[in-house]
């Protein structure tokens, strides 16, 4: 017996160590969170362990691959039916907002009716309806960071979906056809699984009794498919990994739907000619991609143009996630110090034409510690040997966003 596990974990090794990297970037791609990507990819390792014996060696990669994916959308389905409550009912985790999965199934008319409605909203509505579905606050920091009372920022995210509802046609009328306790807040907890698990089997017995209440949730789910749609428009998200040189590693995200009547066949986006792009993934599938320097837009001088293909095809209304791993320029890495400490520098430009919310996670190499970090980050997960640091903004369109971190290996 101890000899077919030695046999299986030796069989095992030889597969993993060209392919670990591979899945670990493909598990990055799918959940957004570095640090439930490397806990997902050891629960691959002992996935695999425990059924090597059924692999046929055909294509070891595709076989990594569909274990960890598995185990991500299992996990993601657990999420559904136990989500991470905190101290106030809120949902934990800054990377771990469930999306509702009916998103991508919005016409691209009412997403343009959306699009404005959303840029005709008073700032103070915008500002919180923002913050709440793009960067993840919970009311009491809204309230804080807005300096009205939690009421108050309550009070602006439900004004805001409603403006919203009407420009998609649900009109007053329907919407005061519902129980006098249900809330928009409260709906909008429940679709953003915020409420404890009580909290949610109750309301999900009121829906299951009260036509007039479903209807009202299906509007706002609209409303929120809608703004899971424009999240490419709005939300900028990046993780950066630092390596034991102070080089870093650099995975950017984007989502976004095809809202166009045709089936779109590729991908095409633009990258500075001084950065390396390491991968391409789209739906946990990495992409063979192509590169050409940019010639044609003197605007875009010493960029270059990348394209790849997509296989399927992204149907009209669906959504594509798409993750880069770019390697960014040498001077961009962490510098040692005289006294042994090192320091990292990161700077990041939003969209020039609106306002964006910005997540940025940065990972700091194994078994570094910290020692400062300003300004200060939103949460500071500490498991070690890693330690993650986490920002969320909501920053003005044309805004920098900047940040200086201070960090000692341990055993220099």
């Amino acid at each position: 017996m101890a000899t077919e596990f030695t046999d299986n974990r030796e069989r095992l090794e030889r597969i993993w160590a060209p392919n670990n990297q591979h899945v670990r970037r493909m598990l990055i791609g799918l959940s957004r969170d570095i640090d439930l990507a490397d806990d997902l990819l050891q629960e691959t390792y002992l996935k695999a362990l425990n059924s090597i014996s059924g692999c046929r060696g055909e294509n070891d990669r595709a076989w990594l691959c569909t274990i960890a994916r598995n185990l991500f959308f299992s996990h993601r389905r657990l999420r559904y039916v136990h989500a991470e409550i905190d101290g106030d009912g809120e949902q934990a985790g800054v990377l771990n907002r469930v999306q509702d999965s009916s998103v991508g199934t919005t016409h691209h008319v009412e997403l343009m009716h959306i699009r404005k409605a959303i840029a005709d909203l008073a700032p103070d509505l915008r500002t919180a309806l923002l913050m709440k579905h793009y960067c993840g606050f919970t009311y009491n920091e809204i309230a804080d960071q807005s300096g009205c009372a939690e009421g108050t920022a309550k009070w602006r995210v439900s004004m805001a979906i409603g403006r919203l509802k009407k420009a998609i046609g649900v009109t007053e009328e329907m919407m005061e056809m519902t129980c006098a306790d249900l809330s928009t807040t409260r709906m909008l907890d429940y679709l953003y699984k915020c409420l404890p698990p009580d909290e949610a089997e109750a309301m999900e017995r009121h829906l299951r009794k009260c036509p007039q209440c479903r209807t009202r949730l299906d509007g706002t789910r609209r409303i929120l498919s809608a703004l899971d749609a424009l999240e490419e428009e709005v939300r900028m998200m990046q993780i950066v990994e630092l390596e034991p040189d102070g080089r870093p590693l650099l995975y950017s995200f984007s989502s976004y739907v095809n809202t166009s009547d045709e089936p779109l066949d590729q991908v095409r986006f633009c990258g500075n000619n001084t950065d390396t792009l390491d991968y391409l993934g789209v739906r946990g599938e990495e992409l063979a991609f192509t590169r050409e320097e940019n010639t044609d837009d003197l605007r875009y001088r010493n960029t270059y143009n990348y394209s790849a293909v997509l296989s399927p095809p992204v149907a009209p209304g669906e959504r594509l996630d798409q993750v880069c791993v770019v390697r960014p320029a040498e001077e961009r890495a962490a510098v040692r110090q005289d006294d042994g400490n090192w320091k990292f520098h990161w700077s990041q430009l939003t969209s020039y034409d609106r306002d964006s919310a910005y997540v940025l996670a940065i990972r700091l190499p194994l078994n570094a510690e910290l020692l400062s970090a300003e300004p200060q980050a939103y949460d500071v997960r500490k498991n070690p040997p890693t330690t993650t640091l986490v920002w969320r903004r909501l920053l003005a369109a044309g805004h920098r966003f900047g940040c200086d971190i201070t960090y000692r290996l341990r055993g220099d």
